[in-house]
């Protein structure tokens, strides 16, 4: 079984926070193999164009694009293109709870969205002011401003993705709903398909948990689940030597056979297709 590599935080720094400039005639590079970290990347194309994928969602960026990865969030580089982009790398203890609570609302129907000219100017100017520090030697004072700057950077695109969100007029009620059932699905080991059995975990109706996860996210409770499974069976397709039958198992599915025609019906192509193709 090989699983997917991950980036952790102190392999960027001892501190927690990392910057970096990349463009086509840098010495940084994209990482273009897949991976998943266990910190934010707060990431802005200044021009240019690229190819990104997040859990196997591709999405072309251009200038005045901003993303945010999540931690574990399976990801890579599909095309770096000639975009010129900055990004920031930090740990989740340097985030407060509102703040991950908006970003982690962002990722129930993300929506792709540019910045305005002032914000693009602002971020400009705080990156350049994080990576020049970065470059200079570490004491407590400097680890001080970079958390400072890193935090500018972290307020200007979350309050432009909580602006993003408040357009959408979705209920505060629902989203926070919402944000559980997801919370709940992803801590299981094992996907359970039984839409009650979230329901009665959040002490509501089955009834009313598809009325409020369809009105936030669009999709009812049962396509959002499977949704979920299919995520995870890529996943391991891609990146495991694992089988069939063993993905199968491992998902909660005891029939294999029913397992690759749900994948089938979902994807368009059998797991065992899926695989051949992704790896080629």
């Amino acid at each position: 079984m090989t699983d997917i590599p991950i980036h952790k935080a102190v392999q960027q720094s001892d501190f927690g926070i990392f910057a970096k400039e990349v463009s086509p005639s840098s010495p940084n590079r994209m990482i273009d193999y897949t991976h998943r970290d266990n910190y934010y990347i707060f990431g802005m194309v200044e021009s240019g164009t690229c190819r990104v994928s997040v859990d196997f969602k591709d999405c072309i960026l251009s200038a005045g694009d901003v993303i945010c990865t999540q931690p574990h969030q399976v990801h890579h580089i599909v095309d770096t293109g000639d975009a010129k982009a900055l990004l920031l790398f930090i740990d989740g203890v340097f985030i407060d709870t509102p703040t991950k609570q908006i970003l982690a609302e962002d990722t129930l129907a993300p929506i792709p969205f540019k910045l305005n000219d002032v914000q693009r100017s602002e971020l400009a100017q705080l990156f350049s002011m994080i990576l020049r520090r970065i470059s200079e030697q570490e004491n407590d004072e400097l680890k001080t401003v970079l958390q400072n700057l890193s935090g500018a950077v972290v307020g200007i695109i979350t309050d432009a993705t909580r602006k993003m969100i408040g357009q959408q007029s979705k209920s505060r009620r629902h989203v926070e709903i919402t944000l559980a059932f997801k919370e709940l699905l992803s801590s299981e080991k094992q996907i359970n398909r039984e839409v009650s059995h979230y329901a009665e975990s959040l002490h509501i109706s089955s009834v009313y948990l598809n009325e409020v996860v369809k009105s936030v996210t669009g999709v009812s409770v049962s396509r959002y689940i499977q949704n979920e499974l299919i995520l995870q069976a890529k996943r391991m397709l891609a990146y495991t030597s694992l089988t069939i039958r063993e993905i199968s198992n491992h998902l909660g599915i005891d029939d294999y056979t029913y397992f690759t025609r749900l994948f089938t019906k979902a994807v368009g192509v059998s797991p065992t297709c899926y695989r051949k193709k992704y790896l080629e």
